[in-house]
This record gives C-alpha cells, sequence and structure tokens, in this order.
C-alpha cells in the first residue's frame, strides 16, 4: 500500500488528466491551512496555457474543474475550489481507518518500501577533534548524519557509521609534551585531565609562551609520526580520554558510531600519493604535490611543501578506502557547508583518479548551516566560548525538569482544591511522582527537543538557538508531539486495551 502523499499526488495526477487531457502536468501539492492537502495547479496551468487550450476563462473554473473529477474519490471527504483557483481537500476518515488497518498489519513498518537495491552506505558525521571536548558546533551533524543513517536503515540499507575524529597532528606534540613536562610521572599517577580544553588551553599557553616548549613540541611530533613507542603510549592515553567523553555525549544523544580517525589512514598515505602520482595526477608547485581538479583552481595538497601531510591527504585515502577496499555503493558526508568546497574538490579527484565511478557508486556532501544565538551570531556562552555540547543537554534537562516540577505542584494544588482540605485523600497520592522518574521524564524531553527543534530546521541555513521554543508545549515541537504520544497512551490504559492485541 502506497503512504499517503503519494496517494493525494496520484488522485491530484488522475484528475488533472481527466479535466485537461491535453496537458501534461505534475500536480503541485501542499499542506494546507484550509484541509488536509492543497493543489495549487489550476493557477499555474493558468499561467502557462491559453484559455482556449485550457477550455476555461479563469484560475476558479480550471480549480472547479480539476474539484469536479475529485467528487468520486474515496480517499477525500470534502473537496472545495476557492476563487484563487486553490483546491483543498480533507482526507475521509473511513480512509484513514483502513489505512491505519494496514499500517498495523505491517507491524510499524509504516507502508516505507524496502529499496529496491541494498546498498553499501557509509555516513562520515559528527567528527569532533581529540583534546578538545564536543561544542555546539558538532550538534549538527550528530544529529544529521545519525537521523540519515537510521533512514536509510529502515529502507534495507547495509549503513555504516563512521567518526573520523581528529584523532592526529602537529597538536599532539605539543599535548604530550606539556603531559610529560608538567606530570612526569603521569605513568604511576595519571593526573585528571577529563576537562579537555582546560589542559589544551594549558599547553596552547606554553607553546605560545616558551620557545623552548615549543622546540620540544615540535620534536616530539616526529618523535609521534616516527613510531617511538613512548610518545604513541602518551597519545594513546590523550585519545582514550577523549573518547570517553564523546562516549557521554552520544549516550544521552542515543548515537551509535563506528571510530575511524584521521590516524587509521597514516600507513596508506604515502602508497595513495604514488597512485596519484602513476596515474598523472600530481603536480608540484612551490615544493608541495597538489591534485587539481576541474571544479577549482584552488588544488588539493597530497603532500605539504614540508613534506608532510595534511586533511587533504588524508581524506584522499579515507575516501579511496572507503570505495575501492570496503566497496562502498554510497558515501555521504555530513559537515557545515563552508566545507562544500573541499568535499567537491575530493569527489572530483577521486573520479579522476578511478575511485569513484558514476552512477555506479555515490557521493554526497549533506552540509548544513550554524547554530547562532538570539544576536545572529555563532552560539557562544556569555564570556564568548564556544557552547560545550553536554552544557546545552544539561541546560535542556534543567528547564525541562523544572516545567515538570511547576506543572506536578499545580496538579497537587488543584487536588488539595477538590479533596477539601488536607493532601492525605488518595487522588493526591495517586500522583505521585518518584525523583527518578522525573528526571528520566526530563532527560527524554530536554534531548528530544534539542534534536527535534534541530531537525526541523532548513538543513541549508543557518538557526537560533532558543531553548525556549525548543520546549514549547504547543506547535511544532518535540514536547508537543510527547504529550500528544501521553494523551493517545492514556486513552488506551484508561480503556483497559493493550495495543499489542489488536486484530486489524
Amino acid at each position: 500500500m502506497q503512504a499517503l502523499n503519494v496517494q493525494v499526488k496520484e488522485a491530484f495526477r488522475r484528475a488533472l488528466a481527466a479535466a485537461f487531457p491535453s496537458v501534461d502536468h505534475a500536480p503541485i501539492i501542499t499542506v494546507s491551512k484550509f484541509g488536509d492537502f492543497q493543489c495549487n495547479s489550476a493557477m499555474a496551468l493558468f499561467k502557462q496555457k491559453s484559455k482556449e487550450e485550457l477550455g476555461v476563462q479563469s484560475p476558479k473554473e480550471a480549480g472547479e474543474k480539476i474539484a469536479a473529477q475529485l467528487k468520486d474519490e474515496s480517499l477525500f471527504s470534502n473537496v472545495q475550489a476557492s476563487p484563487q483557483g486553490f483546491v483543498t481537500v480533507d482526507i475521509s476518515g473511513a480512509w484513514l481507518c483502513k489505512d491505519l488497518k494496514e499500517i498495523l498489519k505491517q507491524k510499524g513498518h509504516l507502508q516505507v518500501p524496502h529499496a529496491e537495491k541494498k546498498l553499501r552506505v557509509m555516513v562520515d558525521f559528527s567528527s569532533p577533534n581529540v583534546a578538545k571536548e564536543m561544542h555546539v558546533g558538532h550538534l549538527r551533524s550528530t544529529i544529521i548524519g545519525e537521523s540519515i543513517c537510521r533512514i536509510l536503515a529502515f529502507h534495507g540499507h547495509e549503513v555504516q557509521r563512521i567518526n573520523h575524529i581528529g584523532d592526529w597532528g602537529t597538536q599532539f606534540g605539543m599535548l604530550i609534551e606539556y603531559l610529560h613536562s608538567q606530570f612526569p610521572d603521569y605513568k604511576a599517577n595519571m593526573p585528571d585531565i577529563s576537562d579537555l580544553n582546560a589542559f589544551y588551553k594549558k599547553a596552547k599557553a606554553a607553546f605560545d609562551a616558551d620557545e623552548d616548549f615549543k622546540t620540544r613540541s615540535r620534536e616530539m611530533v616526529v618523535k609521534l609520526q616516527g613510531g617511538d613507542e613512548a610518545a604513541l603510549e602518551s597519545w594513546r592515553l590523550i585519545c582514550d580520554v577523549s573518547r570517553k567523553e564523546f562516549e557521554k555525549v552520544y549516550k544521552r544523544l542515543d548515537v551509535s558510531l563506528e571510530e575511524r580517525g584521521e590516524s587509521y589512514y597514516n600507513a596508506v598515505l604515502p602508497k595513495v600519493v604514488q597512485e596519484l602520482t602513476d596515474k598523472g595526477m600530481i603536480t608540484v608547485s612551490d615544493g608541495a604535490k597538489c591534485v587539481f581538479t576541474k571544479v577549482s583552481e584552488v588544488p588539493l595538497m597530497a603532500v605539504k611543501s614540508d613534506g608532510g601531510f595534511g586533511y587533504d591527504s588524508t581524506d584522499l585515502a579515507a575516501v579511496r578506502d572507503r570505495l575501492v577496499e570496503r566497496r562502498g555503493d554510497w558515501l555521504i558526508y555530513v559537515t557545515d557547508l563552508g566545507q562544500e568546497e573541499h568535499f567537491t574538490k575530493i569527489f572530483a579527484a577521486a573520479e579522476q583518479a578511478g575511485w569513484h565511478l558514476p552512477p555506479k557508486t555515490r557521493l554526497d556532501h549533506m552540509g548544513f548551516g550554524v547554530v547562532q544565538g538570539q544576536d545572529g551570531k555563532r552560539f557562544k556562552t556569555r564570556s564568548g566560548e564556544v557552547v560545550k555540547l553536554v552544557d546545552l543537554l544539561d541546560e535542556a534537562k534543567a528547564r525541562a525538569l523544572k516545567e515538570l516540577r511547576r506543572r506536578k505542584e499545580e496538579e497537587k494544588e488543584e487536588e488539595k482544591r477538590e479533596s477539601g482540605d488536607g493532601c492525605n485523600a488518595s487522588p493526591c497520592t495517586g500522583t505521585t511522582v518518584a525523583d527518578e522518574e522525573m528526571d528520566n521524564a526530563a532527560e527524554a524531553i530536554g534531548y528530544s527537543a534539542v534534536k527535534y527543534f534541530d531537525l526541523k530546521q532548513n538543513r541549508h541555513t543557518d538557526y537560533k538557538f532558543s531553548y525556549d521554543r525548543m520546549l514549547d508545549p504547543k506547535g511544532n515541537t518535540a514536547v508537543y508531539m510527547m504529550y500528544a504520544y501521553a494523551r493517545i497512551c492514556a486513552i488506551f490504559r484508561k480503556a483497559d486495551v493493550d495495543i499489542s492485541t489488536l486484530d486489524p
């Protein structure tokens, strides 16, 4: 059985074909304020075709002609044509009951068809940096990426969730050297570096202020990249601390990822550069080995002028690994729109190298806008710091908990008034909610509100973050939907009905 929106569009397509047989026009369908759905095709047709071709004198007549063809559609209970030619319809209650029975028979698959061909899809999202806490800038990538994964898995595809964390680079020389210099006995007495931002800032301050420390940090980078075991051990330690902090956030957001960071590709970087060289794609420019593509005059830097590898090198190795070694059919990268040009070049290079073979393989960059404060600038704390993602979630939960307690107090006061005096009547004790239950409810509401508020925004534009709007119990919010769901559950509970036993 087809989904409702598909059936509505098909019904309007039939009506248009019957009303205007000589015109080939795809119906323009929107959600209506005056009904369930609205067709705007009459006005569009009247602008595109002559009165003689249509056989009508106005958009109103065109709309009426379309509406007349819908009168016998069992899908609709009410069909109206406005003076402007807009055709609005209501969905038949009888049809809805029939459709709901079909949905129940499908055991929750919601009429979503399985993909005709199962694809191996790899979604690259979230991707925080080691030694730095996740912040509001990671919110959209994490939430959008997880949603894409769930949708594609629901369609029957094989989905791999990839967390391309920033776990390699010159900054680790600074971090490792700071760990060694400030905590020489760190192996026996491991310091608390769970506040990664503070640890990073102290290391950076030492790097900027102390030339000797800066020199030792650079030497440590060489040791790390050369495979020095002591340096690698410290690097793993810092990565493990970061990983634990990341997982706390992912658990709260109910997000699952497979870590495959920048360091994963270290061993193959020289081989990838050699392959590109053999294919004639490397051009030496100012000492750097560059890959020029057809989509930009600015090249990708396969090898920097100092002989090192950078982000371009790693992303080239990653796209090759996913397409060639892991045989991915469809790669999706979820980052902010600022990286769109970079990935356009990566995709072009992958095609030039013969790794990406469209239409057999598909590469997409799912870009998104940034999260702003009410001032229209990037969302930051009052002190100008980037908002930590854990703090954002804490605040959402705290506000949800405050509202739940306020509502519970109102209920208690109402029960007192109804029971006369005192709160020892059974209705009062019957509404007592344990602190743990209240806390769990606040988490569910707060975290869901954050996720839904982000997902309902236009992906391509920036949006202003607002706790008040995301936690609003009215309108298009997670809170409203959860309250609606709770009321539906209450109806079943009061009717003493077990929905799992219903026979469609």
